[in-house]
């Protein structure tokens, strides 16, 4: 508990209060988001550190398979995004749109091509879908979960179709991603982060060349097995 309250989260804001004002001017005169993106993903990996958060990461190879991608992750825990966003090749994600309104890392994130969804609006998820089309196509991979909301059920929740549809019409791969044990460090409602390890698999992509729409709710069926069938197995060689 003390990890998080004395370091983890004073480093965060003191962080986003430093980096982002020195690092938005580069942005505007250089127009790359790279060495602010660069840094986000350095604040991250400092973060869980400090946290006491130990990444293990298999197969991290297949990250890089194809420039352009779909991953999809399964969502226990507010650790899964920093910890992907830490190892992942250059990515955008669809996030609430009360984070986008958090001074000074809303802007950077909506700057570097996050998507903001408004879940009291009734349009703006296809909205949100929509331009992560477009960030698709542009050659920006997405990282999404597909469940919808954090899980604490267990087995893996329902999946949404929309992340499927938008993988076959940008015409990308889905690179399925499980992590393992981020429920037990951080669990939802626990306002502190445990110390221990999570563990983050990339199975084999799973291509979409030669599918149309209608194929959206066999893809993913295919990926939600694909998952469901590798936490079942380390849940039962633990």
């Amino acid at each position: 508990m003390w990890r998080s309250y004395l370091f983890m989260y004073p480093f965060l804001v003191l962080y986003v209060a430093v980096v982002v004002p020195l690092f938005v001017p580069v942005m505007w005169v250089t127009g790359s988001i790279r060495p602010i993106y660069w840094m986000a993903r350095q604040g991250c990996r400092i973060m869980l550190r400090i946290g006491g958060v130990r990444l293990r990461v298999l197969h991290l190879e297949r990250a890089h398979m194809h420039p352009c991608c779909v991953f999809v992750g399964n969502h226990v825990s507010n650790i899964e995004a920093p910890a992907l966003f830490s190892v992942l090749p250059r990515i955008a994600v669809i996030i609430k749109h009360s984070l986008g309104r958090i001074p000074l890392l809303g802007y950077v994130m909506r700057m570097g091509g996050f998507i903001c969804v408004d879940r009291k609006v009734k349009d703006s998820r296809r909205q949100a879908l929509l331009r992560a089309l477009e960030t698709l196509r542009s050659g920006i991979s997405m990282l999404v979960f597909p469940e919808g909301t954090r899980n604490t059920a267990g087995r893996l929740l329902p999946f949404r179709p929309g992340p499927f549809q938008m993988a076959i019409a940008a015409g990308v791969p889905v690179v399925p991603v499980t992590v393992h044990g981020a429920a037990a460090l951080w669990p939802r409602g626990l306002t502190y982060v445990r110390p221990g390890r999570v563990t983050l698999v990339f199975h084999p992509p799973i291509g979409t060349d030669g599918l149309d729409d209608g194929d959206r709710i066999s893809l993913m069926n295919t990926v939600r097995d694909t998952m469901q069938a590798a936490l079942d197995a380390a849940t039962s060689g633990a």
